[in-house]
Parts: structure tokens; sequence; C-alpha cells
């Protein structure tokens, strides 16, 4: 029996799906253990990737072309709410915003489950781990190596399949040289060697937006077969061989992630101006339509 199609949202001319971590994992997992599914690639916008996609075309087909969209923080879950959940005005905007704080489930009708951190990636593994699945890493922690990532998922999980591995660089290019180089010339072609030799199921990227999303379209157009997931900075944390520490349960489910990240590293403030931002970007969008 063919299963229901994925609910579906668009916020700033990016497509969101909404579910819940456990339905994601097992879409994966699915999709990942049947050879006969085409390779596909799998993102996690947040503020920062919305911020930068409605204003750049290349950059909202980039994110839309993926088979799976998820919402990696609470704000793309308050934006959704106050997009389709209600009538637009600025108390709203700040009705909503408080609720994320004092009453979440405002926020999470529609859009259930947020999946910034590492809990649906361990998730992932762990399902990944029951079907006997191949991983593969891509990526390196900050100041760190990725045979650290590996080790560590390794421990945890001594029974899957870590197939290889390969730093956050191609051609001996990383970072924003690495971007440019991937739009114009085939510097990813030792890395699509070495997948077709080792055959994973599943591909997780810890390189950044729009560094990995932008590898991940050129790899899936390549392979023969797999799932690609865009993790971010989950290889930084320090249950993935990094060196920073997550956030308390608490701060996590109230979804101040990004204020815990800001304590801990207060360079970050102009990256959370993209907060604002996208705050007006809805609201004007909700006020257009």
């Amino acid at each position: 029996m063919p299963t229901a199609p994925n609910r579906k949202y668009e916020i700033l001319g990016v497509r969101i799906d909404a579910l819940t971590m456990d339905a994601a994992a097992a879409q994966i997992v699915a999709r990942a253990a049947n050879t006969k599914q085409p390779p596909s690639y799998v993102v996690k916008p947040y503020v920062e990737f919305l911020d930068s996609a409605h204003l750049d075309a290349p950059t909202r087909k980039l994110l839309n072309n993926s088979w799976l969209s998820l919402p990696d923080g609470v704000s793309i879950q308050w934006a959704t709410a106050y997009l389709y959940g209600g009538r637009a005005s600025w108390l709203r905007v700040m009705g909503l915003g408080s609720s994320i704080i004092f009453r979440p489930q405002a926020v999470t009708s529609l859009v259930p489950e947020k999946f910034g951190g590492t809990r649906f990636t361990w998730k992932l593994l762990e399902a990944a781990a029951d079907k006997d699945l191949r991983i593969y890493l891509i990526g390196s922690p900050i100041g760190g190596d990725i045979s650290l990532t590996a080790a560590a998922i390794q421990k945890r999980l001594p029974n899957l399949a870590v197939t290889g591995s390969w730093p956050g660089q191609l051609d001996g290019l990383k970072g924003a040289r690495l971007l440019k180089a991937l739009r114009d010339r085939p510097v990813e072609r030792d890395l699509v060697a070495d997948l077709k030799a080792k055959r994973p199921d599943i591909i997780l990227v810890g390189m950044g937006f729009p560094l990995q999303e932008e590898l991940m379209a050129k790899l899936a157009a390549q392979l023969p077969h797999g799932v690609l997931v865009g993790e971010g900075g989950t290889f930084d944390y320090d249950s993935f061989g990094g060196r920073r520490r997550k956030a308390p349960g608490v701060i996590q489910d109230i979804g101040l992630e990004w204020l815990w990240r800001l304590l801990q590293e207060p360079q970050r403030i102009r990256r959370q101006l993209a907060i604002p931002r996208f705050v007006w970007a809805v609201y004007r969008a909700s006020k257009r339509s």
C-alpha cells in the first residue's frame, strides 16, 4: 500500500517537510535500504538558510531539489505556525514568539519536531544499525579529524558499519574557496571514486551551509545509490568526537540552542542577526499574501 505524501509547507520560497524524527528516520532508512532507489539528498534548513535563500534563486533551487527538507530549529516551526495558523498581524508575531518558551505546543501543531543538534542524527544512525546499513562520513569536527567522529560513532554503535570517511576538503581546498571550485570544476572526483568503491547507503555530510548542500547535489548526480544528509555542525559536538558541548535538554526543548551557542561563542553575534531579518521577512511575506 503506498504511503501518504508528507505534509509540506513553504517558508520564504523554501519547502519544509512536516515530519516527526521517527518518521523521517524511517523514510531515510527505507530509501537507503532499497538499492533500486536513485541517490538523493536531505537538507535541514535553519534561519540562515532561509535568510539567504529567499533572496537568492539558486540557493532556493538547491534546497528545494532535496528529497527531504527537515526543519533544523524552532524558528521554522514558529514561521509555519504564523503563516499557516491564523491571521497575519504583528501581535501574532510577538505572541507566537513568546509561546516558544511559555506555550511550545502553539508552534508545534503544524511542524511537530525540529531536527537541530545531535538528537536526530543519533536516531538515524540507530535505525541504520538496526537495518545493517553502511555509513560514510564527510567533513571534519572543528580542531579535529573525521576519524574522531567515526571512532565516537563506533564506540556508541559498535554494530554499525562505518565504511569510510573523507575530511572536509577536496583538492586541497576548503570553505569559501572550495565552494567556488565546486561550482566551477569537478574537484570531487576522488571522493566520488571512493564512494563508489565503498558503496555506502547513508552519507553524512558535515561541512556547513551552503557548501555541504552544493556538494550533496553534485554527489547525488554521480552516485549509483545512497541518501546524503546535511549535518552542518553535528561533528563539532563532543558526542561526535568534537569539542562543543551540547545545550542542556531544557534549553533544547524551548528552542534556545542559538542563545546557548552565542554565550559560548560571542563571535557568532553577526550570524545571529539573521534571526530578526528572518522574522521581518516572514511578517512581510504574510502581509503580501
